[in-house]
């Protein structure tokens, strides 16, 4: 049945329900915190066994092994996350009440999404939160499970108000398997599973909430999970006894080569290397912008390049993948809404609009999507009907398709002088084509790393444009003892060397607690090391704590910046945006102390 085929009423009602709700086209960039429903998996087959393949091997050999998937910018390297999510879902189904088709492939495995943060810090305590965000408390209750059974928890009744005696000997022989870094890990994991009185403080350790020192106390443990090796020994503990293959996603590989240059993309790869290197039962994908990929490989050492899987890139769809799309996802639209689908599947549009699409975009998924999302709103609008549309060849060429496949910028700029010579007052369809095609979204993530990365961009930002002699250095390392300590960066300027650090908080509307005071006692170390002169804090804001206060009223060189998550949003915009922001011209000015002070036109001019 064709699109004329359909009643006027029946059409008229169609369009009512895409005019009330939200269209299947809203939203054309894949984000990993929103679900994609939609997959058409046909150009990515090839990637796809190869993926499912190493998954089987890791099985086998509990090696880790590590994938490269390329792209340009649009073809779905965000979108691959949540097709290998949705398989891993279907994975589960083994009878047939399945409404569509159940993959074959492997079993017992689950894909966790790993954006990549804005700058290389801390990001083992990143991975481990993407972890344990995605698996939950089932991880910790498998794990902790195993351990104790292998440490023979499971053979002696508990004795004393905590059991202290029973639990103390299954924590040694822990301690045994696992020795120095993991000591804290294997006690927090004892405790969970066999002391009911202390589980849920033990619990919040693991989940990487912050725990005050009476509580740390009382649990036996003198570390914080923010610490990297304290990280990478519960990534490695999680990972080795579990009963899945862990598959980490990594996404955006390009945003700390985008925030900071070189240093930070190689400091990333670094992280990247010792979980290839040191942890079992993972497969690494990286997803990765096509056109950096050779970067990469310059950067990454020989032993890496020789051993990763060979590189697979994402392929822009066919003409057929797109009229697949779109069917399937007015389909899904419809169901969603309780009505039953027009009997033409392309409908509000045709073949003949989606064939103009397709030129248009050379098949890039994500400007097929804008260019959708901009036919059906000037369909459903009323600005334009299908049969209108069909008549502008301008728009959508009869007899030749082929004109859209090349220059295809020029053409979109011919039509909109065309609308502005006419003296139209109304957007033009070319105009809005070459505006959408610019868009791209910003998700804002306020967290340690982002944070931290934000205000490091902001006094690159204002230093280049004042042209001070100043010099930034990422993850700043110092001695203390035997041990090594580290803040997220440190700023030489005039002499003075100025760190910065953020406390590992997972959001700024609460108190930082104690992973403030954590943060202001690696400042105090570093100041009494003769490390650094003076430091940027940066807490939420209403941060407590009387050993947190302590330390501010005894080292004056401390400069506290407190923001709530607003505060954060508007940072970060501003750092991604090349302007400042009125915080982050707070924190430059602690740097620069000669510039004027803020006002509301320096957020334009810079």
């Amino acid at each position: 049945m064709s699109y004329e085929n359909i009643s006027e009423e029946e059409k008229e009602l169609y369009l009512e329900v895409l005019r009330e709700g939200t269209t299947p086209f809203d939203r054309f960039v894949s984000r990993g915190d929103i679900e994609d429903v939609i997959d058409i998996p046909r150009s990515r087959q090839t990637i796809d066994r190869n993926v499912f393949r190493a998954v089987q091997q890791t099985q086998l050999d509990q090696s880790t092994r590590l994938i490269p998937i390329l792209g340009a910018a649009g073809t779905g390297k965000t979108h691959a996350y949540w097709a290998y999510k949705d398989r891993e879902r279907k994975m589960l189904i083994t009878d047939d009440t399945a409404e569509e088709l159940v993959y074959e492939g492997p079993s017992g495995w689950t894909i966790v999404y790993v954006p990549s943060p804005p700058a290389s810090i801390r990001i083992l305590l990143h991975v481990y939160s993407c972890i344990i965000d995605e698996m939950g408390a089932d991880i910790l209750k498998i794990v902790s499970g195993k351990l104790v059974k292998k440490w023979g928890g499971k053979k002696k009744k508990h004795l004393g108000l905590f059991g202290s005696a029973d639990i103390e000997e299954v924590i040694q022989a822990g301690i045994r398997n696992y020795p120095g870094v993991f000591a804290d890990c294997v006690k927090a994991l004892v405790i969970y599973e066999m002391d009911k009185d202390r589980k849920v403080l033990a619990e919040r350790w693991l989940l990487g909430e912050d725990l005050d020192e009476e509580e740390l106390d009382i649990l036996g443990i003198n570390s914080v999970i923010e610490e990297d090796d304290i990280c990478l020994a519960m990534i490695k503990l999680l990972t080795e006894h579990t009963d899945k293959t862990i598959v980490l996603y990594l996404d955006e590989l390009e945003s700390p080569y985008r925030m900071h240059g070189p240093d930070a993309e190689r400091k990333f790869l670094e992280i990247i290397k010792r979980l290839y290197n040191e942890v079992k039962n993972l497969v690494i994908i990286i997803a990765v912008l096509k056109e950096i990929w050779p970067r990469i490989l310059e950067i990454a050492d020989m032993p890496l390049r020789s051993r990763m899987e060979p590189e697979h890139e994402l392929q822009n769809w066919t003409h057929d993948d797109l009229k697949l799309y779109f069917a399937k996802s007015m389909l899904h639209f419809w169901n969603q809404n309780n009505l039953n689908p027009p009997t033409y599947p392309l409908f509000p549009l045709n073949d003949q609009v989606l064939n103009s699409i397709y030129h248009k975009t050379d098949g890039n998924q994500r400007s097929i999507i804008k260019l959708i999302r901009i036919f059906v709103d000037k369909i459903i609008s009323g600005e334009m009907t299908l049969e209108e549309l069909m008549k502008d060849e301008s728009i959508v060429p009869v007899a030749k398709p082929e004109l859209f496949k090349s220059e295809i910028d020029e053409e979109i700029k011919k039509l909109a002088a065309e609308a502005k010579s006419q003296g139209s007052t109304k957007e033009s369809l070319a105009e809005a084509i070459e505006k959408m095609m610019q868009e791209e979204d910003f998700i804002i993530e306020v967290n340690q790393p982002s944070v931290a990365a934000a205000a490091l961009k902001c006094i690159k930002i204002i230093g280049d444009k004042n042209k001070y002699d100043y010099n930034v250095d990422l993850e700043f390392k110092f001695p203390l003892g035997r041990r090594k300590v580290t803040l997220a960066g440190l700023v030489t300027y005039n002499n003075r060397r100025i760190a910065l650090e953020v406390p590992a908080v997972k959001d700024f509307d609460r108190s930082g607690g104690v992973a403030a005071f954590y943060a202001a006692q690696r400042i105090q170390n570093a100041i009494m090391q003769n490390q650094i002169d003076e430091a940027i804090l940066i807490v939420p804001e209403n941060t407590k704590g009387q050993k947190y206060q302590s330390i501010l009223s005894q080292y004056s060189q401390i400069n506290i910046i407190e923001l709530d998550n607003e505060d954060g949003e508007t940072l970060l915009r501003g750092a991604g945006a090349g302007k400042p922001s009125v915080e982050g011209y707070e924190i430059a000015q602690i740097i620069f102390p000669e510039l004027p002070d803020y006002t509301p036109e320096e957020e334009s001019a810079e």
